[in-house]
């Protein structure tokens, strides 16, 4: 009897190693959420979404010459201003506030903006991109777009941006 019932494991093993690779392959295809920062000419960042991801997108104001914030909070609904910070009054800029500490002026918002931030920087807006607290993204060396976007991608994908991440950090 013994040798019968490894004869039916055997075919179960060998079903098994068959389907693997499919279920793998599957697997990988599988959608996961990231924020992705986009600005020419370099390549797209992306971090996968997970609780509490915030992003912020600091530039110096294109009239005004001073450093503005916008705090925005993400998930797979998309983005929401949560908080603005600027320096100065004047053109373009709000005019209510909620709070002033060092030397910014503090306006706490929740504005559902949806899954695509598009800005058009130039180069003296010295721009710089951080999703939670890592910076993403800083220039332009020439007038371009940017593009914040919340978008689903498949998880091989997800996995080789952390790859190319830890690479590029140790090769510093």
């Amino acid at each position: 009897m013994a040798p019968h019932l490894s004869g039916k494991c055997g075919t179960a093993g060998r079903t098994v190693r068959r389907f693997l690779p499919l279920l793998l392959l599957l697997t990988l295809c599988l959608p996961v959420w990231v924020v992705e920062v986009a600005g020419a000419p370099l390549p797209a960042q992306r971090v996968r979404l997970r609780d509490d991801v915030s992003v912020i997108v600091g530039y110096v104001h294109s009239v005004e010459q001073t450093w503005i914030e916008e705090t925005y909070v993400v998930d797979s609904d998309g983005l929401r201003l949560a908080r603005m910070r600027w320096q100065s009054s004047g053109a373009g800029l709000p005019d209510k506030y909620d709070s002033y500490a060092e030397g910014f002026y503090v306006r706490e918002l929740d504005i559902d903006i949806g899954r695509v931030l598009d800005y058009w920087f130039l180069p003296l807006n010295r721009v710089e991109i951080s999703v939670d607290g890592a910076v993403v993204f800083r220039g332009p060396d020439l007038p371009s777009r940017v593009v914040v976007r919340v978008r689903r991608v498949p998880v091989a994908i997800s996995i080789l941006d952390s790859v190319g991440v830890r690479l590029a950090s140790h090769g510093n």
